[in-house]
């Protein structure tokens, strides 16, 4: 008799099998146990102990497997077709006979298929093999589609967050190597998301709550991948994926977008094979992709003059006219010599490629050796920023009226061609010892991040043009008309990460104990180049102004604090040094568990040449910053990390298992927040601003770098001791990772009709939260609001001004311990897999979080303002629900596929995804909020006066809003009818509303995949023609209406004209409306591909 099943095993690049031998008198002592890697005829082999338990440790990931059980006296047992999926332990148990019965092996074949009755499974996680991944519907051909997989997921614009954390929170590894964005800006994948090519993928899995201590780097989830090797027999392909603007939808419910130029093909091909059978193998993949986008979407005007009188904003005729623009390329080009490119109608070429080559060698039947390259190259134009910094306030009428909104239209030169390198290499060796009872993993990577930034056109200034208009509350204004010279944040643009890790893994089974040990080091070397208007940026209040070359009306240059000005790279080391212990306990036959303990010591870099000398003066007469400095690193210390998992077979037949566990886990700092800290110390380099043009040395106009700090400084710059920086980056010396305790709790159980069901808990508590706080503020007595019940915190600056008179009030990185983040999540899934080749799966899954602050943003400036919305401010931090947790998601995967004869089959692919989610402000998130705020000039601030996001709304009572003032009775009457008839808000007066209070509308999608294979012989070996197509949003193809994603026009609905009690309120009414995007429209990827 044969039983198996699949359990957990938190491995990250290989798998397990284990199991017990018994006769009809209990354990088989001395039983041999053979597991014969069929693809490669690799050999794995065990002894049972005195309970007849075996286990085989760092197995290749996949299969099939066939394991041959041998003993003296019984017949031989065999099992043929066991897979074992990445980071899991199958178990394949068997009964002996005596040989006397017969002389005949006993042979069993599994059936193989996937299942989540994991005996010894103890947390929340999901596995995904090869067929999961070659049937799921995938445009991008990202392992974010993949992700998706996993139930408690969230889609964000910056790619998929789980188990609680955002985008940043999780730790990739494909066969070991770090694959994550470690330099923190962008997605959470580097190289656009693609870093390697799912053709190149043996499997993938992504776990919540992995107890085991091998997992560690994030309080998301840990995501894993393995890639594909080769085997005995020779395996080929070649594909070719299209997706262009022929096969994509340009129709938002009636609203018809403008259709430009987009090609995306990609043509790649993988080989694999022995060089020796049976010993050494190789295996490689390459892909090139022709990718062409539009350039600028928006179209000038044909109407005489400058401006089109005309104009509509948001649509896609922009306010400049031809004429203008004509004019402005012919007298760039007669006057500077300077050609800025194209202004409309035109595309870009950006092409992609990327490479992997493997080998694995049996070195003998004891010792087995990969080693993995890859590397990938990514090159994407994108539209210039819309930022000013670093020119604050703002010298036109905020961001919606900047450069690369409709009231503008920019030169091709003002775009940037983000270049996004990855590289990685993996070696990997796998030992048996001790006869078999123990196993060694020893592993080395090296990924690099590299991704500088280009532009066309050569070097040139920055430059603004503004031209007045009368804004949407009817007041006179200005806005840019037009942009030309690079974008401000590009030239000398770099993020450059090298990671470096080394693992020791040792196990052994000593009778019910499975026995781990381990150390690991890491080390990574980050380089940041970043300097804001690099080449000069002129903000000019007329076309007529920049003609005359006069001086602009506002200025900003960043440039090098030496005396040749070559650009110094911010830059820094990180070390840290892990080791970690762990028992697995067989109690019994039905009840495991599994304790371990990881320590971690961080090693932070010390930086005394970035003390900025003036700071430490400045700071050692302030109530916030005394004893501060801009060389503070975090004290070193030992983080520690129990772990504690079970698993109990309830009915002693795996079909009612009760999992679960507990553990701390630590996470990462963004790198780019912590580069920062010598990035902006004003030592490496001295910046220059003028925000209202009055400065005396703001020079008149130069194209080239060199006049124009000559102007500034009258003479030869010369490296010198800088002014205390204004908004310095500045790290608590007891700053600690974030920390999370987690903890899961789930059912398994196998239904009638073989349908697997499965109903998990997983709770959060964070532990050591990241946050930034603004020294250069003293808390006041508050500020007592109109209508409102009670003060709100109010903050005025120490008034602390550096050498050339601006505020010193530095962002502060720190860990906030009186509050604690919360994330719970409950799933039900169930799933079945047909013998005919059918699989369907379903689950739901409710949500929460409740977090301080959102933890994203490229700047540490961006995670104290990003969306953190408060009652008294940023610098009081709150609890608030998180916009990465999705309240409510639906999803479904069914794959089928079906022969048709010996020469035929069908492939059917279907994905299905309900959930919360909406657009604010170009971004996507799954919870929105109502906040409110005074009015400065163009903006809507924060009225606690400390800077940052903008406040939460107080709902007030009938009683609240007769002692509001509104700027009329009309005004105020709307206010009090939205929130009448808003759910929220109407059962929540009298109280302040909460952050994310509000979840975003639903949002159906369906994705289908379709297959079909046309086999035949060629000498004597079938070839395989595969013709596909990909449809993404399918229920938009059908009706325009359907399938659409909603965006909220603003969460600012209230604002008040002074934060005092004389202040008067005006209320903006939201909107919700259709994302005006072909994000939101069906697309359709075909593809050929050739299997040999």
């Amino acid at each position: 008799m044969l039983t198996a099943g699949t359990v957990a095993f938190a491995q990250v690049t290989t798998s397990s099998i284990g199991g017990r031998i018994t006769a009809q008198d209990g354990g088989v002592v001395g039983a041999a146990v053979v597991a014969v890697h069929q693809p490669t005829g690799s050999q794995y082999y065990a002894l049972t102990d005195q309970n007849g338990n075996y286990r085989i440790n760092g197995v290749t990931p996949g299969g099939p497997y066939t394991i041959n059980v041998e003993m003296l006296g019984y017949r031989k047992v065999e099992t043929q077709n066991i897979y074992a999926p990445l980071g899991e332990t199958v178990v394949v148990d068997a009964l002996l006979e005596d040989e006397s019965l017969a002389l005949d092996a006993l042979v069993f074949v599994a059936d193989g298929a996937e299942s989540n009755m994991n005996i010894n499974r103890s947390g929340a996680g999901t596995s995904v093999s090869q067929r999961t991944m070659q049937s799921l519907p995938s445009i991008s051909r990202s392992m974010n589609d993949v992700m998706r997989l996993t139930p408690q997921a969230a889609v964000t614009s910056n790619g998929l967050a789980v188990g609680g954390g955002n985008y940043r929170s999780s730790y990739v590894t494909v066969d070991g190597a770090a694959f994550n964005n470690a330099f923190g800006i962008g997605g959470n994948l580097p190289a656009g998301g693609t870093p390697i090519s799912l053709d190149a993928l043996e499997q993938m899995s992504v776990n919540i709550t992995p107890f085991d201590v091998r997992h560690s780097g994030f309080t998301g989830g840990a995501i894993n991948a393995v890639t594909k090797s080769g085997t005995n027999e020779w395996h080929a392909s070649v594909y070719d994926y299209y997706t262009s603007d022929k096969v994509r939808g340009y129709k938002v419910e009636d609203d018809d977008l403008n259709q430009t130029d987009m090609l995306n093909n990609t043509t790649g091909v993988t080989v694999g094979g022995p060089i020796i059978k049976n010993k050494l193998f190789f295996f490689v993949n390459a892909e090139y992709t022709a990718d062409t986008v539009a350039g600028s979407t928006k179209v000038v005007s044909n109407a005489s003059g400058r401006v089109d009188p005309a104009f509509v904003p948001n649509k896609d005729v922009v306010r400049p006219t031809e004429s203008f623009m004509q004019e402005v390329l012919k007298t760039l080009n007669d006057k500077y010599g300077y050609n800025p490119g194209r202004y409309q109608g035109y595309s870009l070429s950006t092409p992609d490629y990327k490479v992997m080559a493997r080998i694995d060698w049996n070195i003998n039947s004891d010792n087995r050796l990969n080693l993995r390259f890859s590397h990938t190259h990514n090159f994407d134009s994108n539209t210039p920023s819309s930022s000013v910094n670093p020119i604050n306030p703002n010298p036109y009428d905020r961001n919606t009226y900047g450069r690369t909104s409709t009231y503008a239209q920019f030169f091709e030169s003002s775009r940037y061609y983000q270049e996004q390198n990855f590289t990685s290499v993996a070696a990997e060796l796998n030992s048996r010892l001790f006869e078999g009872k123990g196993a060694n993993m020893f592993r080395v990577t090296w990924s690099h991040q590299n991704e500088p930034r280009s532009f066309v056109g050569g070097n040139f200034p920055t430059v603004d043009i503004l031209e007045n208009y009368v804004n949407s509350e009817g007041k006179p204004n200005k806005a840019v008309l037009t942009s030309f010279g690079p974008d401000p944040f590009t030239y000398g643009n770099l993020r450059d990460v090298h990671t470096v890790v080394a693992t020791e893994e040792l196990s052994y089974t000593a009778g019910k104990h499975n026995l781990l040990a381990g150390l690991q080091y890491e080390f990574d070397n980050t380089k940041n180049g970043y300097m804001q208007g690099g080449l000069g940026y002129y903000v000019y209040d007329s076309w007529e102004s920049f003609l005359a070359e006069g001086k602009p009306v506002a200025f900003a240059i960043t440039h090098s604090n030496r005396d040749d000005l070559a650009q110094v790279y911010p830059s820094f080391d990180f070390h840290q040094a892990s080791a970690y212990v762990q028992d697995e306990i067989d109690f019994s036959d039905y009840f495991k568990l599994t304790l371990g303990l990881r320590a971690e010591l961080p090693l932070y870099p010390t930086i005394a040449g970035n003390e900025n000398k003036e700071f430490l003066t400045l700071a050692a007469g302030s109530q916030s910053m005394k004893g501060l400095s801009t060389a503070d690193m975090p004290k070193t210390r030992v983080n520690i990390s129990p772990r504690l998992g079970f698993n109990w077979d309830i009915l002693k037949n795996r079909k009612l298992v009760l999992r679960g566990g507990s553990g701390l886990y630590t996470g990462r700092i963004p790198f780019v927040w912590i580069v920062s800290v010598a990035g902006n110390s004003n030592c490496l380099q001295a910046q220059f601003i003028d925000t209202d043009g009055k400065n005396p040395n703001t020079p008149t106009f130069h194209k080239d770098t060199a006049d124009i700090l000559k102007d500034i400084y009258g003479g030869t710059f010369k490296a010198q001791d800088l002014a205390a920086p204004g908004g310095a980056t500045i790290l608590d010396k007891n700053l600690q990772m974030p920390t999370v305790w987690k903890s899961s709790l789930a059912l398994d159980a196998t239904l009638p009709g073989g349908i697997k069901a499965s109903v998990e808990g997983i709770f959060n508590y964070d532990l050591n939260t990241v946050a930034a706080l603004r020294l250069g503020y003293t808390e006041d007595d508050g500020i007592q609001l109109p209508g409102e019940p009670g003060k709100r915190a109010h903050f005025k600056s120490e008034g602390i001004k550096n050498s050339m008179s601006s505020t010193v009030a530095p962002y502060y990185l720190t860990n906030v311990n009186n509050l604690h983040g919360t994330y719970y999540s409950v799933t039900a899934s169930l799933r079945k897999d047909f013998n005919n080749g059918l699989s369907l799966m379903a689950a739901y899954t409710r949500s929460d979080s409740k977090s301080i602050q959102e933890g994203y943003g490229d700047q540490v400036s961006s995670l104290f303002a990003g969306g953190n919305y408060s009652v008294n401010g940023a610098n009081k931090p709150e609890l608030g629900h998180s916009a990465f947790v999705t309240p409510n998601r639906v999803i479904a995967n069914i794959s089928y596929r079906i022969p048709e004869g010996k020469h035929f089959a069908t492939t059917l692919g279907l994905f299905y995804e309900g959930f919360n989610h909406c657009y604010v402000g170009g971004y996507s998130y799954t919870r929105y909020s109502y906040t409110f705020g005074v009015r400065s000039g163009n903006y809507v601030n924060d009225v606690t006066g400390v800077g940052g996001s903008q406040n939460l709304l107080y709902i007030p009572t009938d009683a609240d809003l007769a002692n509001m003032t509104f700027k009329d009775e009309a005004n105020k009457a709307a206010f009090k009818s939205f929130i009448e008839n808003d759910s929220y808000l109407s059962s929540h007066r009298g109280q302040y509303s909460e952050r994310g209070a509000k979840a975003a509308p639903w949002q159906n999608r369906i994705n289908l995949k379709v297959a079909q294979d046309f086999i035949i012989d060629i000498a004597g070996k079938p070839t395989t023609l595969q013709i596909g197509a990909d449809l993404n949003n399918v229920a938009n193809l059908l009706n325009s209406n359907w399938g659409l994603t909603k965006q909220v026009s603003s969460e600012n609905i209230l604002e008040i004209s002074k934060a005092d009690a004389t202040g008067i309120y005006t209320f903006n009414a939201p909107t919700i409306q259709n994302y005006r995007s072909t994000f939101n429209t069906w697309q359709l990827l075909l593809s050929a591909r050739l299997f040999f």
